[in-house]
């Protein structure tokens, strides 16, 4: 009989409420730290140091793709069904689990290493494009070694050594990118910190998070789990299809240097859902956890709205307002016909606030089928659209089919209201009211005043004050209660 696992008690409601609160402060502090390294590494600098005509970040753009489209086969769902699972995890589970992934993840690796020669030819990348897809999935075989002692301590919500090693996972990344890139190593530049990344993060979390590893397979606990994985898997394969695959058909027709422009664009308008990534990280197991309790879980899911809102609509508005200041002031000029895209796939980052929390819930709730479903939807709409208006408007025509999808969010929004009646006005309306005012004194503020990358960022501490200022001028109670919230969950 299989023995439960020591690593995965069974919590009760106020642990996770707490560990959920703790989780969320302490993701968003750091990965906003960390985010803003990577986002000054790559997104500045390097851009900077690469300009578009190179191709390099498009590059980088596509041998992600390659790997991310491989990598979809190493996972039949699994590792998600352990964090949703309700009762605990046993050791056969890990067991099984970390067993099957490995022989898939090793046969990946071995096809990426062996075809990487003809993706290179097929994208008419040279050497070291090839060679920085075989690095890429060697990364990806270190990295699937992280896997049960990520999932064991997401189901315990102890989210602090998980940042730990995400924390030197990314400085490594960036002082190896840096490095190499000012001594003219060009797309080896990450090759190689790709690869220190992956040595350095599996290390890393066996040290914080030991975990025995065992192989073998149990054939009941197949069945358990893939009861919800297969389907959760499935809308994995289709987000794939939506996001990924996508940029390896437009690769082919804009080029690297298309490319380039559409990768730095989405990297522009898809940074403040870093914010909302941080709180679903936290909130599926913490959800998964309160499924039953319906009561509990939808003051759950409208807190994580608000606090999702709180940080979301201000980085995403002030980002609007400021991005002819950071392309002409900060980056290149080389870079301003990307600024066009920068405001279309601003859209899905404004629709994706609330859709993905609420995929989310249907996820941790058991309801994967529903999800399954508007991916399906979604999916479709990417692959009718994204072509016709990449030929037709080169580059920026993904993001205009991008903007054009985003819209349908709506469909989850009245979904959403079947499994919770969540109050989505009352929770969003201030954030949204106040950020849009800010945006508007931030842009004239750059408009009169920015002039460099130290008035530019001067900008942006006006812009927070600003915001927050106002906030507790006509929200003050309910950004007390909140914090008040979030001071007792640390206590």
């Amino acid at each position: 009989m299989a023995q439960s696992s020591n690593f995965s008690p069974t919590l009760d409601l106020e642990t996770v409420k707490k560990r959920a609160i703790v989780g969320v402060v302490s993701l968003t502090l750091r990965r906003i730290a960390l985010q803003a390294i990577t986002f000054l590494s790559i997104n500045i600098i390097l851009a900077r140091i690469y300009p578009p005509e190179t191709g390099i970040l498009g590059i980088f753009n596509l041998a992600n793709s390659v790997i991310a489209f491989f990598a979809f086969f190493s996972d039949i769902g699994l590792a998600a069904s352990l964090i949703q699972k309700k009762g605990d995890v046993t050791n056969e589970d890990l067991r099984t689990t970390f067993t099957i992934q490995q022989i898939l993840v090793g046969a990946i690796t071995v096809i990426v290493f062996f075809a990487a020669p003809q993706i290179a030819s097929y994208y008419k990348l040279d050497s070291a494009g090839m060679w920085l897809v075989r690095a890429l999935g060697i990364a990806f075989l270190f990295s699937s070694l992280k896997v049960v002692p990520s999932v064991l301590l997401e189901r315990e919500l102890r989210f602090n050594p998980l940042v730990a090693v995400e924390i030197t996972e990314t400085l490594v990344f960036n002082i190896i990118l840096l490095t190499l890139a000012f001594m003219g190593f060009g797309i080896f530049s990450f090759t190689f910190a790709a690869l220190g990344r992956a040595v350095v993060g599996t290390s890393l979390i066996y040290l914080i998070a030991p975990w025995r590893v065992r192989i073998g397979i149990c054939k009941q606990s197949i069945k358990n789990l893939l009861t919800f994985g297969l389907p959760y898997q499935l809308n994995t394969l289709l987000a794939l299809l939506k996001d990924r695959i996508v940029p390896l058909f437009v690769a082919k027709v804009v080029g690297a240097v298309g490319l380039s422009f559409i990768t730095w664009s989405q990297a522009i308008a898809f940074l403040p859902l870093e914010v909302m990534n941080i709180i679903i990280r936290v909130t599926f197991p913490a959800f998964s956890r309160l499924q039953d309790d319906k009561g509990e879980l939808k003051a759950a899911v409208e807190k994580s709205l608000f606090a999702t809102t709180l940080f979301l609509y201000p980085a995403l508005f002030g980002m609007l307002a400021l991005a002819p200041s950071l392309v002409t002031h900060v980056v290149s000029s080389k870079w301003q016909p990307a600024l066009p895209s920068i405001y279309l796939f601003s859209f899905s980052t404004f629709w994706a606030t609330l859709s993905t929390p609420f995929t989310n819930v249907f996820n941790a709730t058991g309801n994967v089928r529903l999800t399954l479903r508007l991916m399906i939807m979604w999916t479709i709409l990417t692959w009718i659209l994204t072509p016709v208006f990449t030929v037709l408007y080169g580059f920026n025509g993904v993001a205009i089919a991008s903007a054009l999808i985003s819209f349908t969010s709506v469909i989850t929004i009245y979904l959403v209201k079947r499994t919770v009646s969540v109050n989505i006005i009352a929770n969003i309306w201030q954030p949204l009211a106040i950020s849009i005012l800010m945006a508007v004194f931030v842009f004239g503020f750059a408009h009169i005043f920015v002039q460099n990358i130290l008035t530019f960022f001067l900008a942006i501490i006006l812009g927070a004050i600003f915001y927050f200022s106002v906030f507790a001028l006509v929200a003050k109670e309910k950004l007390l209660v909140e914090l008040k919230r979030v001071v007792n969950g640390i206590k």
